[in-house]
């Protein structure tokens, strides 16, 4: 599971309630109204994340995550403040689309075939 740490954690935090409508797990603060370890849900899938410190420098990473609506979810990312990387489209693999999130992130979304 990836493990982010971000400038912003805390708009990080509402920002995947809203696109991925992600579940808390865990969200240990900070003394510093940061936060110090958090866990998120979507799907079956967990992010750790954390607030960047003087020791622990920013650190975003690029994801791979099933969906169950790709347009729904790249349209809501769009709408708050992400760039596109990939339209939806249909691949070889999947229903499929690609966005950077505010926070410096890459999201690759699919949807599992319906079978």
């Amino acid at each position: 599971m990836p493990y982010l740490i971000l400038d912003k954690a805390k708009a990080f935090l509402q920002f995947a309630r809203v696109v991925f409508d992600a579940k808390e797990q865990m969200v240990v603060p900070a003394d510093n109204d940061a936060i110090m370890h958090g866990e998120l849900k979507i799907g079956d899938a967990v992010i750790m994340f954390a607030s960047a410190t003087d020791t622990w420098k920013e650190k975003t990473a690029a994801m791979y995550l099933y969906v169950n609506d790709v347009s729904e979810v790249y349209n809501t990312a769009i709408s708050h403040g992400s760039k596109n990387l990939e339209p939806p489209q249909q691949k070889e693999y999947g229903f499929t689309a690609g966005f950077e999130d505010p926070f410096g992130n890459h999201w690759f979304i699919v949807e599992p075939e319906k079978k």
